[in-house]
């Protein structure tokens, strides 16, 4: 399919805790569209990525699939570097302490209930995204060792992503997990800390490529610049 077109402007924002801590990172956009991802290091080759969709609303014309949360991404290796240090080659998927499932075929699930299935990882840019993700999408990506909760063997995505709370749009029977997943993470070689996200972007995903926010550098955040919401297609 063609690109969709149009630049939105958005404000996004970080917050940089100690390594210990972890590093949180949050991107909001016009419409009401926001994500919220933290990063912690569990130890050198365990790294766990909470991600929640906190959307309080999304732009005119986004269907249910649309208003999902389907990717975070980001880069292990120097920026614009191909070369990878570390890639993911493994790991589980749970619901958030605060979260549920819903409308999935198999069951109801509620928190810390195991939704590897429904998600998967890369460390292949795709369209739109950065080096390294984890996606509830299709394309370029290796689902993680679960059974699917609706029975197809490859992921569904959109279908499996994340709907805020708020529930801009009725879901209208699509799978989805309500608020947030966390995702802990094998690594195919240690890492001594998160020093590769204060050089490096991180990006969320709606939909499949319906919309990108991009989260800069915490050093580009010092003047609270705006960067840009991006809308595309990807090919499916």
């Amino acid at each position: 399919m063609s690109a969709r077109a149009g630049l939105v402007g958005l404000l996004a924002l970080v917050s940089m805790a100690s390594v210990s801590q972890g590093v949180t990172f949050f991107g909001s956009a016009a419409g009401g569209l926001s994500a919220e991802a933290e990063f912690t290091l569990e130890n050198a080759t365990t790294l766990k990525v909470r991600l929640r969709n906190t959307s309080t609303g999304v732009p005119s014309g986004f269907s249910s699939s649309d208003q999902l949360l389907t990717s975070v991404a980001w880069d292990f290796g120097a920026p614009g570097s191909n070369a990878l240090d570390v890639t993911i080659i493994g790991g589980t998927v749970l619901i958030g302490p605060t979260s549920q499932a819903l409308n999935f075929s198999a069951g109801a699930f509620g928190a810390n209930a195991n939704v590897s299935g429904e998600w998967g990882y890369g460390n292949s840019a795709q369209s739109g995204l950065l080096t390294n993700f984890i996606t509830a999408l299709q394309a370029g990506s290796t689902a993680f060792s679960a059974t699917n909760l609706d029975g197809p063997s490859n992921l569904d995505g959109p279908q499996g992503g994340l709907v805020s709370s708020n529930m801009p749009v009725s879901l209208g029977g699509l799978g989805a997990i309500r608020n947030e997943i966390v995702a802990t993470l094998t690594l195919s070689g240690p890492i001594s800390n998160l020093s590769f996200l204060n050089s490096n972007l991180v990006r969320f995903e709606f939909g499949s490529d319906k919309a990108f926010i991009t989260v800069p550098a915490p050093s580009a955040l010092a003047m609270l610049a705006p960067v840009a919401l991006l809308g595309r297609r990807r090919r499916r």
